[in-house]
């Protein structure tokens, strides 16, 4: 991504991001909603701090978050900064899928329709989607419970 993908042309965090085929799983187009107040805090303030450092330099065109480099995560770069982010939180067997299957298994929890969380995680077939709500047993005991 971007800085240019999040922010718009006078500056404010977009609300909706439109991801390219390039930019996601199974290279798909999708939409992506900035809508949760701590990750636009974050986000705003990260994006800031970027612009009060680089100054002029500062250029929508160059990645949202850069590696040491300076230039774009490769996929697997990225994978191994997750793998090291969740070891330090001490997140256990967490890999890079875990964020995209805690969304999936969180909005089914809370009652979101099937073909809601489908559209959100990008899949092409509700059966997928139906596999988060299957291998989750928190909520299948909670079910259980109201019987």
């Amino acid at each position: 991504m971007r800085i240019k993908d999040v922010v718009d042309d006078s500056g404010r965090l977009r609300d909706e991001l439109q991801l390219s085929a390039s930019m996601t799983k199974g290279g798909k187009p999708r939409f992506a909603y900035l809508t949760n107040p701590a990750v636009r805090t974050a986000l705003k303030d990260y994006i800031e701090d970027r612009r009060e450092r680089e100054g002029i330099l500062f250029n929508l065109d160059a990645p949202l978050f850069r590696s040491q480099k300076g230039n774009h995560f490769s996929p697997n770069t990225m994978q191994q900064l997750l793998r090291r982010l969740h070891d330090r939180a001490g997140i256990v067997g967490g890999r890079s899928h875990s964020g995209r299957r805690w969304f999936a298994t969180e909005l089914i929890s809370k009652g979101i329709d099937l073909k809601a969380v489908s559209v959100l995680m990008g899949h092409s077939s509700v059966a997928m989607t139906a596999r988060y709500a299957e291998d989750n047993p928190q909520r299948l005991r909670r079910i259980a419970a109201e019987v």
